[in-house]
């Protein structure tokens, strides 16, 4: 089934191309139609649910007058504004996480560098725990904390159902050797690794050491692509935490990054030689 998050995609691609049509800038439209702020840009962008009667306003102004397609940008917008599986967790998760998850549950494949741990697509539970627990400034309870580690694990569905997103993850070989939760919990979480490694929509590569400088020093870096037309999404980190980028030098320039760091990275059998010597080290301590 098609998520909410692509159908708002849809929906704004198609609501630009019908302003630039008739020659509109997003300022103009906000203007005549009395609206605030950004909101034609987050519109075109999938960024909000857009109720149908905002739609009628813009179709009006759009001078698109024929039945059949008023209808169907109509019933996109109802549909685009059905509940994601992960809303019942969206009290506790900031607007830059919700956005991530969308992306992450409409995206058909996902292209990413974690210098510092293990994906969360990849943690096994024990790890995610370990991770949830101790990471951040907050001291959490036991019930938030279990809260989040079944949406992390909830996550994971995307890349374990029939047609899921398919993962491309390059990961520093530092995050195989940094401790979280403990040898045993370090070990299992390792050989997990070696066992996705084998999935038929998942790559591994490890980033060793021994590469030196590379593409992304300064932090992840991560690259969704969607079904159809949809355009690419890229996100990078900033001071600020997680930044979404958009336009197409940007993606294009993130895109290339990854290639660098794929092609200076240990070939995925040579990853996986790797993670299973780091993982007896584990074991023996």
């Amino acid at each position: 089934m098609t998520s909410p998050t692509v159908r708002r995609r849809q929906l704004g691609m198609e609501l630009r191309q019908l302003r630039e049509a008739v020659g509109l800038t997003g300022d103009q439209v906000t203007e005549r139609l009395g609206w605030y702020g950004a909101k034609v840009s987050r519109i075109e962008k999938g960024r909000i649910s857009v109720p149908w009667s905002d739609v009628m306003d813009l179709l009006d102004l759009y001078e698109v007058h024929d039945p059949a397609t008023r209808e169907a940008l109509v019933q996109l917008a109802k549909a685009a504004r059905q509940k994601e599986w992960w809303q019942p967790y969206s009290d506790m998760l900031s607007k830059n996480a919700r956005t991530y998850i969308g992306l992450e549950s409409a995206a058909e494949s996902l292209r990413t560098y974690q210098p510092s741990s293990v994906p969360g697509l990849l943690q096994t539970p024990d790890y995610a725990r370990a991770i949830i627990t101790r990471a951040g400034p907050l001291t959490l309870g036991e019930d938030e904390i279990g809260r989040r580690l079944s949406l992390r694990l909830k996550r994971q569905a995307v890349i374990t159902e029939a047609g899921g997103l398919r993962l491309w993850a390059v990961l520093d070989e530092a995050a195989l050797y940094r401790e979280i939760g403990g040898l045993d919990v370090m070990h299992e979480q390792l050989m997990h690794l070696v066992e996705m490694a084998h999935h038929p929509g998942v790559d591994i590569q490890v980033m060793p050491f021994s590469a030196g400088p590379h593409a992304s020093l300064s932090g992840m870096i991560g690259v969704f692509t969607f079904p159809g037309l949809d355009p690419d999404v890229a996100y990078v980190d900033s001071v600020s935490g997680t930044l979404f980028l958009e336009r197409a030098a940007d993606v294009q320039a993130t895109t290339t990054a990854f290639q660098h760091l794929s092609a200076t990275a240990l070939s995925p059998a040579a990853s996986v030689d790797l993670i299973k010597a780091i993982a007896r080290r584990h074991q023996t301590g």
